[in-house]
């Protein structure tokens, strides 16, 4: 079997899309498919012109001189057809809507019926992808998003010439990016590598493993509070830097972090899982001096419900607390004991202690209802 997979995200490789794609095509190849991916951020696919001299004076033929001439050619070889996009306003991107829209020189200009619909057959009907998968993310935590989505491609594949075997949908797909979560999430992926064995060997994917692949990977209270949190820490806000210049402080932003192994990043990370439910109305500035290889200061400032990191140094902190880097990520780790740490003199800590021990209610996601 062979199997054309087209990304058309606009972040490629990168992009949180790939990271199902790549495991459903792994499973395909281990179940003996041939896979082929074609990225279209790298393709040059003009716009259809509606002309339609693909179906009258050079049928089959566009008119347009780029690359969907080769890719048409790699549909019609293929045996099955994977569609992986993220999810744009509530479909495919610009990318995937404009190759989809070039897929015109494949079809009939004749209008027929079959069973109960009237439509276009397909120009040359034993070289074209009978089978079809859908893949799709969203940055949204409900999968109800993805509603228009599903219907254009039911649409897409209602005729006798296609069969759509699969649709694998990921909300909150942000999170499959997120160093901290890989481990966490390895369910899903795993899920998704099923699948693509699946299709190969029994042309759908099982019911189990749909199940799986339709379970939430975060519930949407908590990932709202950390996607809000990462807005927060970077959307430019100058009345809050203006603030900062007038108390003296020369904190910056902390971008999202990329791993948890240093201590920029888990300050970082903990503004990210803060649960303002057990805040309530607290109003606090927790600085962190970190010595050691991985050294420097940080702070996370906390009003009005959310919470905010920044590197440098607070004046006037709530909580101050100096600690070896690797102490510190110890503990954050399950390593170390805290309290045990405190005692025996490893970091230290001055101002406000009833802060420091609402710290697993303070910096844990919300809790799902």
């Amino acid at each position: 079997m062979k199997i054309l997979a087209v990304n058309g995200s606009p972040r490629g490789v990168k992009g949180n899309t790939e990271r199902i794609l790549q495991p459903f095509l792994e499973g395909a190849r281990e179940a003996g498919a041939e896979t082929e991916t074609v990225y279209l951020k790298d393709k040059q696919i003009n716009y259809c012109l509606g002309c339609f001299t693909c179906w009258s004076k050079t049928p089959g033929v566009c008119v347009h001189k780029d690359d969907m001439p080769e890719l048409l050619e790699k549909m019609r070889r293929a045996d099955m057809v994977v569609y992986a996009t993220p999810l744009y306003i509530y479909t495919v991107t610009a990318q995937m809507k404009a190759f989809m829209d070039r897929h015109i020189p494949l079809a009939s200009p004749y209008i027929i019926k079959q069973g109960d619909q009237f439509i276009h057959p397909m120009r040359y009907e034993e070289d074209w992808p009978r089978r079809m998968v859908l893949i799709s993310n969203c940055g949204f935590p409900e999968r109800h998003h993805f509603s228009a989505l599903v219907e254009m491609f039911r649409r897409f594949t209602s005729g006798p010439d296609s069969d759509l075997v699969a649709t694998i949908l990921c909300a909150a797909g942000e999170l499959l990016r997120q160093p901290a979560m890989q481990e966490s999430l390895q369910w899903y992926i795993e899920a998704a590598r099923r699948a693509g064995r699946e299709v190969v060997e029994q042309g759908r994917v099982t019911a189990e493993t749909q199940k799986v692949l339709d379970r939430p990977l975060a519930d949407p209270a908590a990932y709202s509070q950390m996607a809000n949190a990462y807005w927060d820490s970077v959307i430019a806000r100058p009345e809050a830097e203006a603030e900062a210049e007038a108390e003296g402080r020369d904190g910056k932003p902390l971008p999202p972090p990329t791993s948890r192994d240093t201590m920029r990043d888990l300050v970082a990370g903990m503004a990210m899982v803060f649960n303002p439910q057990a805040a309530g109305d607290l109003e606090a500035v927790i600085q962190f001096r970190v010595s050691g290889d991985d050294s420097g200061n940080y702070y996370l400032d906390i009003a009005q419900g959310r919470c905010a990191a920044y590197e440098g140094e607070h004046p006037k902190p709530t909580l101050a607390i100096h600690t070896p880097a690797d102490v510190w990520l110890a503990i954050s780790r399950g390593e170390m004991n805290g309290a045990t740490a405190m005692i025996s003199g490893k970091y230290s800590v001055k101002g406000n202690l009833g802060l420091l021990m609402r710290f697993n209610k303070l910096f844990s996601a919300p809790a799902e209802a």
